[in-house]
């Protein structure tokens, strides 16, 4: 087996949502991993590739190539193995299509899948699936590929689960060591022209028009109640060499031309002597960029503002969480000291940055008092633009298993419906739709003034 294919799947969302196209850098990091160990790569991004076929179901829309052309475009490659990626719980259901899909092509064609769904359901998605690569995937994939290629027993691979007769065996994840041994994207797999042309990615009100993402580190040291990413990354941070950032920036803007960088790190700045090292590196390069997923306010101060500024930055996006310290402090667990905002938020104003914030709201133990207060205080503070989300207990949060345990989900919750615009937790506080309403009041109320020019991403 030498011919590997990788598919992005379709993507569903609110009709009303921004569509994103944002290159897939886990599968590109995954294909340059085994095409430097010999085998045969092709990427298929369906969702980009088909970003304008697009379908509405009721309140929602999908869009991506037809089955058709996807099964051409396998059959013209005829790949020994394809894997699908699985990061969302929300589109497992195009997922698990995929999946069945492939085996009506050709039955013969072994299907793997990853990301972090499938990590933290890897005993349903086996239904689905002949293997699932649990965490880091890179190490995993290779080690199964070359094991099944010799015949090999695959029962002891790391991060891997798989089916032994009707028993399915789940094996704890591992990771990699040193991530500086990873070689680049393979982005010469992707269709990049499509990505610019569309140019659409994570901040859609874009100041480039020819805008890419980095990933300069992976993991975050903190264990927000909330999040996935700690566990999915091995519990660590792990940072790349900064001149190995720098190389691949100037290699993206000599290479493609680029006029944007969007970093889509968990946490750029956690090492700070590192990030000055990678701001320093690439001032001179004549770049736009921008933190669209959020940055680690805690991890932040003024002299990283300046060099951030003096690098090309135009816009940042505080993970604030919440206006309430006590809420961040026992609920959230956040180590965000919130008298450090505002003298941020000013300094970056000075220096001409825009802000955005990210607020969460509907925390079990939080009061509809708190939530009052988290708005006030991105107010206050003077964000140009913020997103309240209601809390989502995501698979693999600690969140979820506190509601689990408190019998605080919504009656008919499903994994498939956890975005962030609906609520899924009842409390003897508040309601789920207490919370769904009052998170969609500050969105509109917050951000009616906002003038920037949308772009044709959004139906």
């Amino acid at each position: 087996m030498k011919k590997i294919m990788l598919l992005v799947p379709k993507y569903t969302l609110f009709k009303t949502d921004v569509r994103r196209s944002v290159t897939p850098l886990g599968l590109a990091y995954l294909a340059a991993y085994l095409e430097r160990e010999g085998y045969n790569l092709r990427i298929l991004d369906i969702a980009n590739e088909g970003f304008y076929n697009t379908k509405k179901e009721g309140e929602f829309i999908t869009y991506g190539l037809s089955d058709k052309d996807v099964k051409k475009r396998i059959e013209e490659f005829n790949p020994d193995v394809i894997g699908v990626s699985c990061i969302f719980s929300t589109q497992t259901n195009n997922v698990k299509h995929m999946l069945k899909f492939i085996k009506t092509i050709n039955k013969k064609i072994i299907t793997l899948t990853g990301g972090s769904h499938a990590t933290y359901d890897p005993e349903n998605m086996l239904d689905y699936a002949d293997y699932v690569i649990m965490g880091e995937g890179e190490l995993t994939t290779l080690q199964l590929l070359n094991t099944l290629n010799i015949g090999g027993d695959i029962t002891k691979i790391k991060g891997l689960a798989f089916k032994m007769g009707n028993k399915k065996i789940i094996n704890e994840s591992q990771h990699l060591s040193n991530i500086d041994e990873l070689p680049l994207p393979a982005r010469h797999l992707l269709n990049m022209e499509l990505y610019f042309k569309i140019n659409s990615p994570h901040n859609p009100y874009t100041m480039g028009k020819r805008v890419t993402q980095i990933i300069t580190s992976r993991g975050c040291p903190n264990k927000c109640v909330f999040c996935t990413t700690t566990n999915f990354w091995g519990n660590c941070y792990r940072g790349r060499n900064a001149q190995s950032v720098i190389n691949e920036i100037k290699e993206l803007k000599n290479k493609y031309n680029i006029d944007e960088i969007q970093f889509t790190d968990d946490n750029l700045t956690v090492n700070k002597k590192r990030a000055i090292e990678i701001l320093d590196g690439i001032k001179d390069l004549g770049l736009k960029w921008c933190i669209p997923q959020g940055i680690a306010v805690w991890a932040l101060d003024e002299e990283l503002l300046e060099k951030m500024k003096e690098s090309g930055c135009y816009q940042l996006t505080f993970a604030i969480e919440s206006g309430n310290q006590e809420v961040l402090d026992k609920i959230i667990k956040k180590p965000l000291n919130l008298k450090k905002v505002k003298p941020l938020v000013k300094k970056a104003h000075e220096l001409g940055i825009n802000l955005h914030a990210f607020c969460i709201c509907g925390l079990p133990g939080e009061t509809i008092e708190q939530m009052h207060e988290t708005y006030d205080f991105v107010k206050d503070c003077g964000f140009e633009s913020a997103s309240f989300f209601n809390a989502t207990p995501l698979l693999g949060s600690e969140l979820l298993e506190i509601c689990k345990k408190n019998g605080y989900l919504r009656k008919g919750a499903s994994c498939t419906e956890q975005l962030y615009k609906i609520g899924n937790i009842n409390t003897p506080d508040w309601t789920s739709l207490e919370i769904e309403k009052l998170v969609t009041g500050f969105n509109k109320s917050y951000n009616k003034n906002d003038k920037r020019k949308k772009k044709k991403g959004k139906y």
